[in-house]
């Protein structure tokens, strides 16, 4: 992994936590823009970057865009400060693979790099898998859980996996014991239950992240899942 951050201070304490070790993730170095990161995109087999937003010479949009066209394998996690909520928003159509924001809630960020260290292990367990339709639905929920926060329906990802709608929704709730949308809607609830641990966050922008436009559903799914409404729900955390 790299760490991609203008300010020393940040950058050299973030690489210096012991959590990378103990959850196997090994820091090869940090730069302080884009630029210093494409130096080190050509000389190491990076994995992920953990990026800030607003740095001199190259940003970290411009950087997860060139990273989307030129190295799609990579992952990236996007940190903004609050400010930056809105600008942060446009790293999502090149597929950022998270935003945390700053200051750097530690527990949040490895929540985020543990999923997708999860979903690189299970890549190769679909090989193993005992069949066909067992790989469909591994690797259509190893696609809800990285792009959750999209717009995201059944339609879309029956395509990825070159079935037809209808049939992959029959696969999906045989396998896995749950509708395409159940599962869909528990993956995003968990993610808001995390957010809204976050209080510069607003309900409509915690809804926004989880890929919800209206949050008037989202408060209204959150309450029909949980028994209380997001407001309630924060109030007792």
């Amino acid at each position: 992994m790299l760490i991609v951050d203008d300010d020393w201070l940040i950058s050299d304490s973030l690489r210096s936590m012991d959590e990378w070790v103990e959850n196997n993730v090994d820091v090869v170095g940090t730069a302080s823009n884009g630029e210093e990161a494409l130096y080190w995109l050509e000389k190491e087999n990076l994995d992920l970057i953990l990026t800030d937003i607003r740095m001199p010479h190259m940003d970290g949009i411009s950087l997860t865009k060139h990273i989307y066209e030129h190295n799609p394998s990579i992952n990236v996690i996007i940190m903004s400060g609050y400010e930056d909520f809105s600008y942060a928003h446009k790293a999502i159509k090149y597929n950022a693979k998270g935003y945390i924001l700053k200051p750097i809630d530690v527990s949040e960020l490895f929540e985020v790099v543990n999923r997708l260290q999860n979903n690189v292990s299970e890549e190769p367990s679909q090989e193993e898998a005992t069949s066909y339709q067992d790989r469909m639905v591994i690797s259509a929920k190893s696609y809800i859980r990285t792009n959750y926060m999209k717009a995201i329906t059944l339609s879309d990802v029956a395509k990825r996996v070159h079935l037809t709608e209808h049939y992959f929704g029959q696969v999906f709730k045989s396998v896995s014991g749950e509708t395409f949308m159940s599962y869909l809607t528990r993956v995003r609830l968990e993610k808001a239950c995390q957010l809204l641990k976050n209080p510069t966050l607003k309900n409509y922008e915690v809804s926004e992240l989880i890929g919800y436009t209206d949050s008037k559903y989202f408060a209204k799914t959150f309450q029909k899942r949980y028994g209380m409404t997001p407001k309630e729900y924060r109030s007792q955390l």
